[in-house]
């Protein structure tokens, strides 16, 4: 089931919008969003409280980086007039700048338990699945950040952020990045003009008899512009239809917002991405036998990349618009 935009929406600006006020409960609840109410913990952190039809006093919590999962065999709820206790699971955002992405995991929380009913288990199967997602990978190399950066460049720039990210192969270790009605494009994003490192997968038939490109993307870091991975990364679940579903993908490509603060490197793009056919790229043409999953750095021949006219039905064809120039 998808997120719903809104209630991403709703969940932050509730918790911009109040302080901890609670005064004999646990939880203030601030908005009822159905299945579970936006609320603030009474050390006035941002959390996510689901009413439970029961709960077993042996239940144990789940606590992450970031993040925690509390059950309540009883605890006391008030809102809109009313006052009861009940069971409840309650998840809570511990660390401020994890906040952007607490509200799509609560929103998936929510998105689920109106799906199927709010369980304990259920909480705790969607909780795991983040956490795994969300685990810290520490600081990333130059070249990784590098290239998850282009990657996500060319999402953002999309019309349309949702159909591109549908098609994005990356997160899968697939053989090209983007596959779309029958034709892929494997990003290359590097700060040495058509230098690139490739795999033999990238670059012999990776998506057999269909035609396949790769995309050069010239860089260089600047210090006075301001696109990181992570305001990428923002922009674009900002823009897609299902924030959920766009934060996994962009987890399995090795982002975690646990390590947002090591993402420092600002990109400024240097010139109009080139496209080369990928059976124009330089590749190594034997190996011997048990040689496998080689790679090797290849310097591409700029009078081999696609006339501005071809640039542009590829642009419209995976863009759905000519291409722009993003620059901030």
């Amino acid at each position: 089931m998808s997120t719903d935009p809104d209630a991403v929406s709703i969940l932050r600006a509730s918790w911009a919008n109040t302080s901890a006020t609670v005064a004999d409960s646990d939880y203030e609840l601030i908005a009822d969003l159905g299945a579970a109410f936006a609320a603030r913990s009474r050390a006035g952190l941002a959390a996510l409280v689901v009413p439970l039809s029961k709960m077993d006093a042996s239940a144990v919590g789940r606590l992450a980086s970031g993040l925690e999962l509390l059950g309540y065999v009883a605890t006391r709820f008030v809102h809109g007039g009313r006052d009861w206790t009940g069971p409840a699971a309650a998840l809570v955002c511990s660390d401020p700048d994890l906040l952007e992405a607490f509200g799509v995991l609560a929103a998936d929380v929510v998105a689920r338990s109106a799906e199927g009913g709010a369980t304990w288990s259920t909480i705790v199967a969607v909780v795991e699945e983040w956490q795994m997602l969300l685990a810290s990978r520490g600081r990333p190399s130059n070249e990784a950040e590098t290239g998850l950066w282009g990657e996500l460049w060319f999402i953002n720039a999309s019309a349309n952020v949702g159909r591109t990210l549908a098609t994005w192969r990356g997160p899968e270790r697939d053989a090209a990045d983007f596959f779309v009605d029958g034709m892929s494009a494997e990003i290359k994003t590097a700060r040495a003009r058509r230098q690139h490192h490739v795999s033999m997968s990238q670059v012999e038939a990776p998506i057999g008899v269909g035609e396949a490109w790769l995309v050069s993307i010239w860089v260089k870091v600047d210090p006075a512009a301001t696109v990181t991975v992570p305001v990428l990364v923002d922009e674009i679940l900002e823009r897609a239809p299902d924030r959920a579903d766009a934060l996994r993908r962009i987890a399995r490509a090795g982002y975690s917002p646990a390590d947002r603060k090591t993402y420092c490197m600002t990109f400024a793009v240097l010139a109009e991405p080139e496209w080369y056919r990928v059976d124009r790229v330089p590749r190594v043409r034997a190996v011997d036998i048990g040689v496998s999953q080689l790679r090797y750095r290849i310097s591409l021949d700029a009078s081999t990349c696609a006339d501005s006219a071809a640039a542009q039905r590829l642009w419209r064809h995976f863009h759905g618009h000519d291409y722009r120039s993003t620059e901030r």
